[in-house]
């Protein structure tokens, strides 16, 4: 496949070092082949932000090596701190409303505010097809829509009748959103991309170095058959974790955020 033009506008992917935002990446890179501009929001809350920067070094060297064409699409990561994002009260007042009802991430928030603090539209975010979670109330108010670079994504609509979904989710573009975790496997594995996904990391909570298999990533690993992601030594206790304790904090979280705009 020939290059894109030089005046292609890069696309800016928000990427983590994690699975599907790692497969994306290959996507744009060795399918499209049109550049990207990665960004990578470093909560100073999270134990894992050395593993997912670690991550995505192994991941870039590697594409480099092997493909050499990658040198001059992929270019340098903008890491953002969180803490010094400035406040955006309504995107967090929405947040809040949807996290009451639903199972929805802290950094649907903070990725937000990055969005319209540094005047991003079309930020690429990884949602994927799935039988729960944010695809689950996102589904019936998206549409597709042509990128800038010319090719299909999903987005919002912009006459979606909740206000607070677009306040939120409105910067993002979803280009895995009818792609399920089991097509990105066989198409990484037609594709040869088996060995630089593996280099990907998922763990929130790092244990001497291996995902600790209670986090919330760890939890949608073993959801969406990835359990050989986690040590062996911790499984039994992510599967006990996932049908007792992690139902009660979910529930829990929810009842404080609907107290907190109750009171």
């Amino acid at each position: 496949m020939p290059m894109a033009s030089p005046d292609v506008v890069p696309v800016p992917l928000l990427w983590t070092g994690g699975w599907d935002s790692t497969f994306r990446l290959l996507q744009l890179l060795l399918d499209l082949r049109v550049p990207v501009q990665p960004s990578y929001l470093v909560d100073a809350r999270r134990a894992s932000a050395r593993s997912e920067i670690a991550a995505m070094e192994r991941i870039r060297a590697a594409l480099a090596e092997q493909y050499p064409h990658t040198r001059a699409l992929l270019l340098p990561s903008r890491l953002v701190r969180v803490e010094e994002l400035a406040r955006e009260d309504d995107i967090q007042r929405a947040f809040d409303r949807i996290a009451a009802r639903n199972r929805f991430g802290n950094q649907y928030a903070f990725l937000s505010r990055h969005c319209r603090q540094t005047g991003i539209d079309g930020a690429e975010l990884m949602i994927e097809l799935t039988e729960r979670g944010v695809y689950s109330f996102l589904k019936d108010h998206v549409h597709e829509v042509t990128t800038p670079q010319g090719y299909p994504t999903w987005r919002l609509r912009a006459d979606c009748p909740d206000p607070d979904l677009l306040t939120v989710m409105g910067p993002f573009a979803m280009p895995l959103l009818q792609t399920r975790k089991q097509d990105t496997v066989e198409i990484a594995a037609r594709n040869g991309w088996s060995d630089l996904l593996a280099m990907t990391w998922f763990c929130h909570s790092p244990r001497n170095g291996e995902p600790c298999g209670l986090c919330n990533p760890c939890q949608y690993a073993l959801e969406q058959g990835f359990e050989w992601r986690i040590p062996r030594k911790r499984r039994a206790l992510s599967k006990l974790y996932s049908h007792t304790l992690m139902p009660l904090r979910i529930r829990a979280r929810q009842w404080l955020r609907r107290l907190r705009q109750t009171g």
